[in-house]
């Protein structure tokens, strides 16, 4: 029944594209992936009951809601709207992220120094010891975290100066674009590096028309290049991990048709949030709901942190592992993690103003960089929701916009 449904979605939203090739078509190949991957390890949902059918239509609705906006791109141009601001967000943005990189090598170089077992690291959280014996480092840790997504701002400032031709301007923002990566590679996440690679690739398909034919085969190239780069440390980040955890291979289910640990963790990767995002929708009651906890951790942290709130993070963490039954963190999927931090009325409420709000941006054709550097946040949700949901990835990238607006309109 799973796979007949989406399989009509697949459909559904492939008819609808007409056979172009951009961001949507991207976002469709990705979640198909995702889907059929998991019946190489050896996932598999039997339909039992009249619920099961239901949480099976509400994945597969909310995923269309969150991918079929981005059917409404290519654009045609870019703009400035006001280039005052522009250059105003431009500094501000570049000396965030000139910080980020120093802090983010500082930490990478302290983590690869002290923690070298990436096993360690991830499932031990064994950074937790470097906050005690180096000062300040659980803050620095802390910024770092929350500030890892800015660099995305950078992305469209990229491709902006590349169809006018300036190359200096242009490598210099693809340079501090790279504090993401370079987070990544601190907080050996191979999530984030896949991210950084998916906007890249999502967004240059989104504002290509407006590039010439001799920039599109000019940054084409160099993504291939740089894919290929990443892609090859993240499976060398995959083979230390899991070659050091000799239990992992135990894990692999008899139904499975891969053996390997290594290429069974690559592929468990991609595939489980489907499988595992229904199995926790299954489970789900009001008495789960997180209220926003498991999203915005960040949050309640910094309120807690300066007093503003009362908030214990270990409490907080044993409600989250308790909801979820204790899964050791697996990856859930776009729709339950929202189910769980939102309930279902407002997941889909979410799910449709995200769909509303991308779909008239992208009405206009031609559209400011102003606006793209929204875009380019909202294009994480339906690039990681064959993860989890994405939300809790844009609340400082925002709060940062807003800030810098403030403080423009302050001193303009």
């Amino acid at each position: 029944m799973d796979i007949l449904l989406q399989i009509c979605l697949i459909i559904l939203m492939l008819a609808l594209n007409r056979g172009k090739l951009n961001t949507y078509t991207f976002l469709i190949i990705l979640q198909s992936v995702s889907f059929f991957s998991q019946f190489l390890v050896g996932y598999s949902n039997e339909v039992v009951e009249l619920h099961t059918v239901f949480n099976m239509l509400f994945i597969c609705l909310n995923l269309f809601l969150i991918i079929a906006p981005w059917r409404f791109g290519t654009l045609n141009s870019t703009f400035l709207k006001n280039k005052k601001y522009f250059f105003f967000f431009k500094k501000a943005l570049y000396a965030a992220l000139l910080l980020n990189m120093l802090v983010n090598l500082v930490i990478l170089v302290i983590v690869y120094m002290y923690i070298p077992d990436i096993a360690s690291f991830k499932a031990e959280s064994a950074y937790l010891n470097l906050y005690e014996s180096i000062p300040y480092f659980a803050n620095v840790f802390r910024y770092a975290y929350v500030s890892q997504n800015l660099g995305f701002f950078a992305i469209p400032i990229f491709f902006y100066y590349q169809g006018l031709g300036e190359q200096k301007k242009a490598r210099w923002a693809l340079i501090l674009s790279s504090s993401t990566l370079i987070s990544a590679f601190a907080f050996y996440s191979r999530a984030l590096m896949l991210t950084y690679i998916l906007i890249f690739i999502a967004y240059f398909l989104l504002i290509k028309k407006s590039l010439s034919d001799e920039v599109r085969t000019k940054i084409w190239s160099f993504m291939k290049k740089v894919t290929t780069v990443i892609g090859v440390l993240f499976i060398l980040i995959t083979v230390v991990r899991f070659s050091a955890m000799d239990y992992y291979g135990d894990r692999i289910p008899k139904t499975s048709y891969i053996k390997d640990p290594i290429i069974y963790s690559l592929v468990d990767y991609t595939s489980q949030s489907y499988p595992n995002g229904l199995k926790r929708l299954e489970d789900y009651n009001d008495d789960k709901n997180l209220g926003g906890q498991d999203l915005f951790r960040s949050i309640y942290q910094f309120l807690g942190f300066f007093g503003a709130i009362s908030w214990d993070g270990n409490v907080a963490d044993e409600q989250i592992s308790k909801a979820y039954n204790y899964d050791g963190g697996a990856f859930k999927g776009y729709t339950a993690q929202m189910v769980y931090n939102f309930g279902y009325i407002a997941t889909f409420l979410i799910s449709l103003c995200y769909y509303i709000i991308v779909k008239f941006q992208l009405r206009k054709r031609n559209i400011s960089i102003e606006s793209l550097f929204i875009l380019v946040l909202l294009l994480i949700i339906p690039l990681v929701s064959i993860f989890y949901s994405g939300f809790g990835n844009l609340y400082f990238p925002l709060i940062f916009v807003l800030l810098i607006k403030l403080t423009y309109r302050f001193f303009s």
